[in-house]
């Protein structure tokens, strides 16, 4: 089944938005780690959707290897050891502050990919689509005119 990938990111900004406003509601508001988070996320989003673009470019599709999925489960793994160090050794208040860094950077991670993809799609006539039940499985480019 095909997604287009701009209306998932676009369905998502506002779920992850809500998370983090109520998130705020709860904890309060801290705005370096804010500001923080949203730059670390637009760099990641910008990041993927480079690479998406470049490959499709290149190649008319983006599949993802074992090799991919091996450096992601190895990266999580990884990110999650230490933010768990970091948790036990340091306490809770570092925790609030970790979650008030990752929180924001989660929409805008969406953003600036849906903002480099309506761009590649406006200046190539083409649309970009996710196949396959998870998102990240197969990415690419069809004509605007071809049917979904």
């Amino acid at each position: 089944m095909r997604h287009r990938a701009v209306f998932f990111d676009g369905v998502m900004i506002p779920l992850w938005a809500f998370v983090c406003f109520l998130y705020l509601r709860l904890v309060g508001l801290d705005i370096l780690l804010i500001g923080l988070g949203v730059l670390f996320g637009l760099i990641c989003g910008a990041a993927v959707a480079l690479k998406y673009i470049g490959s499709i470019e290149k190649k008319g599709e983006y599949r993802v290897t074992l090799k991919t999925w091996a450096f992601l489960l190895l990266t999580i793994i990884i990110v999650v050891s230490i933010l768990l160090y970091l948790l036990f050794s340091l306490g809770l208040e570092v925790g609030i502050q970790m979650v008030s860094f990752l929180y924001p950077s989660i929409p805008a991670l969406y953003a600036a990919r849906m903002i480099l993809y309506l761009n590649w799609e406006r200046k190539h006539a083409r649309r970009i689509l996710f196949d396959g039940l998870l998102v990240v499985t197969s990415v690419y480019a069809v004509p605007e005119t071809e049917k979904r």
